[in-house]
């Protein structure tokens, strides 16, 4: 099994992270299906959006930094974190 990953969104009204879910990183190729969730918010309780085009800059970012141990999905950007 390789490295993990955490994929995060973060609150656009506080600005913290919230945990997604765990990747194994550099992934070669990932299923893709359009779809939209809400994912409830711990830190301000409001549902944020979450879409299979978040996912996919996020495993797209993961790809390119496979030393990342969190991707943080930000307005449809992903940043890979130490």
């Amino acid at each position: 099994m390789g490295l993990m990953a955490m994929v995060q969104l973060k609150c656009p009204e506080t600005g913290k992270a919230a945990d997604i879910r765990s990747v194994e990183t550099a992934p070669e190729a990932f299923n893709f299906a359009a779809w939209m969730t809400e994912i409830p918010c711990p830190h301000c309780g409001v549902g944020h959006r979450w879409t299979s085009s978040d996912y996919v800059q996020a495993m797209l970012t993961l790809r390119d930094s496979p030393d990342a141990s969190r991707i943080l999905v930000d307005g449809g950007s992903a940043t890979a974190l130490p």
